[in-house]
């Protein structure tokens, strides 16, 4: 077919479906979707609640459990160890098809009887606050990460150890607010480093040691600020300029900061991939529209996701094949319009069933051939709950298709859900306040609830009375008393508490401790985050320096330009006209910074 220009039903703006686009619809047997990539997204966003965690009873055994359900919300809730027993039976709420109403209506009142599990994650040990983790022990406030150690804070960190408050951090140990950063060690403040070790406030270096506020540097060890030292005279520097004391910290940072916007970045983060469009994408091909991915495949409109190959549109999503429109999943084929999916592994961790097949499923683990399920447990051949044969099943299924095309579900704001849409937002078990979406496509009350998304103003009646304590200056000053207050964050207002292993942590690596709440920290490295959009850039690269005059090249070897000359190349970059960073393309960067 040819290329086709849509109205997106949600945000009435203009977005192009691809011949290549319809040939995946095609292969995957549905239609063309009515909301654009970002709406898509957001969509699938608001059901994901990373962080709004409460304390409540499991309703079946009464246990006070850590849930990602608040006790207001019209959702039963079970603890892990009651929701993966055999004490319950998922399919006792199956109900038979009804073709006198829609389906998503059906769906809806599945979703609001059967009950939730209370946080997803998987073989853990002493991690009682961890969401949607696996394999971790001695970790708190963790999420999306893997494979980690008496860490805290951390949003997808993988095999980790001793790390805090860190987005995006894998195979690293003593790691403390960086971003995007791999292979590191004592390792803080930094961002896009690589294979370093005692690096602190530093940007985009790679195989350095013992570096201090540097930007954009390349197998380099004892640099102060981009300027080399003697290893005497450095460490008279960290001596005398100790980041212990959180005044000396924050003067400190502009000066890295300086340093950073002093060099050219790329125009955007591409490594070992071909035929990519995005940012932060890293061994790759035939890679659109993604963000944050690894190892991805003939896919498209992808935002954080590994492993993945012939999909389209997924949202913190790994190891699957042939998925459309899924979210929040793993060890998943040949599935769509889904969230919550993954290997089965029960109590045990230990994924002992696949996930295919699924259609309109919301946490199905180790089902395959199911249809509009709901918190289903290994499980074959299921429509709303209800078992059927294989020969029954393949004869509902395209009856079903063609009933939600000819009654479709309308939403309150007029929107129209046939088959091919995800799940409506109006149906998330949370506010939107709640939610991930909140991190990438921020809203007011007012906002969300104009645009039918729900808003929780639950608070549980916790009631604290803030400590008469001025946290000290320098982090040797900090007494164990410290503990036991009630701390004021100085953003928010919000109360908040340090447990033991992270103040141990603290003086470890000698860091003043936070004048911010964990989720005030955790909005911070996200307002850092490049934005998940291109726009049309032009290469700063002036000949012998950049047009700002600020940085000057180091190397005459600057293709496809003679050194004297302005470059004449352009790019879509996730750096807009207004943005400080001095950009380069890939060519010029190369030339100056590997």
């Amino acid at each position: 077919m040819n290329q086709e220009t849509k109205t997106c039903q949600n945000c009435k703006q203009e977005f192009t479906i691809e011949p290549d686009d319809f040939a995946f619809y095609k292969k995957m047997d549905t239609p063309p979707p009515t909301f654009c990539p970002d709406c898509r997204e957001q969509r699938r966003l608001a059901f994901r609640n990373e962080r709004a965690l409460y304390k409540r009873k499991c309703d079946l055994c009464g246990k006070e459990v850590v849930s990602r359900v608040s006790s207001d919300a019209p959702y039963q809730m079970y603890c892990q160890k009651c929701w993966w027993s055999d004490t319950w039976d998922p399919l006792e709420y199956g109900k038979d098809y009804d073709f006198s109403k829609p389906f998503f209506e059906q769906f809806k009142e599945l979703l609001q009887k059967t009950p939730h599990i209370a946080l997803l994650n998987f073989n853990t040990v002493n991690s009682e606050w961890v969401n949607q983790e696996t394999d971790v022990k001695n970790c708190y406030l963790e999420v999306g990460g893997h494979f980690n150690e008496d860490s805290a804070y951390n949003t997808y960190l993988l095999h980790g150890k001793d790390c805090f408050d860190n987005y995006w951090v894998m195979h690293s140990e003593l790691c403390y607010e960086c971003i995007n950063c791999e292979r590191c060690y004592r390792t803080i403040f930094s961002r896009d480093c690589f294979n370093c070790r005692n690096v602190t406030l530093s940007f985009n270096c790679r195989n350095c040691s013992d570096v201090f506020g540097c930007a954009g540097l390349r197998n380099k060890r004892y640099y102060i600020f981009n300027k080399p030292y003697s290893k005497e005279e450095y460490e008279k520097f960290i001596k005398e300029n100790p980041i212990t004391s959180h005044e000396n910290l924050k003067k400190i940072e502009e000066k890295a900061q300086e340093v950073r916007l002093s060099i050219p970045h790329r125009d955007r983060f591409v490594v070992k991939s071909t035929h990519v469009s995005g940012n932060r994408i890293l061994e790759s091909k035939n890679t659109h529209n993604c963000w944050s991915v690894e190892n991805m495949e003939n896919v498209k409109n992808f935002y954080i996701a590994l492993q993945m190959k012939d999909s389209y549109d997924g949202s913190s999503i790994a190891w699957g094949e042939l998925v459309y429109e899924n979210a929040h999943s793993g060890g998943v084929y040949n599935t769509k319009f889904s969230a919550f999916n993954f290997g089965a592994g029960g109590s045990s961790g230990v994924q002992e069933k696949n996930t295919s097949y699924l259609e309109y499923c919301h946490t199905a683990p180790g089902s395959n051939y199911c249809f509009g399920c709901v918190n289903l447990k290994k499980q074959e051949y299921c429509i709303l709950n209800k078992k059927y044969s294989k020969e029954e099943y393949e004869v509902l299924i395209p009856k079903i298709k063609e009933h939600m095309n000819t009654m479709p579900y309308i939403d309150s704001k007029g929107r129209t859900y046939a088959y091919g849409e995800f799940f409506p937002s109006e149906f998330s078990p949370y506010g939107y306040n709640e939610t991930a979406a909140m991190d990438f496509y921020p809203l007011t009350k007012k906002e969300a609830l104009e645009k039918g998304y729900l808003w929780s103003d639950y608070e549980q009646e916790i009631h604290h009375e803030f400590s008469d304590y001025k946290i000290p200056d320098d982090i040797k000053d900090v007494k164990d008393d410290v503990l036991k207050k009630v701390l004021k964050d100085e953003v928010t207002d919000k109360a908040y508490r340090l447990i033991p292993m992270e103040l141990q942590f603290y003086r470890r690596m000698g860091i003043p401790i936070p004048r911010r709440s964990p989720l005030q920290r955790h909005k911070d490295r996200i307002a850092k985050l490049l934005p998940r959009k291109l726009f049309d850039g032009k290469c700063q690269c002036a000949g012998e320096q950049s047009d700002s005059k600020v940085y000057m090249n180091t190397s005459k070897n600057h293709q496809p330009h003679e050194p004297s000359e302005h470059c004449p190349n352009t790019f879509k970059t996730p750096y807009s006209s207004n943005k400080p960073e001095i950009v380069y393309c890939e060519q010029c960067y190369q030339a100056e910074i590997s």
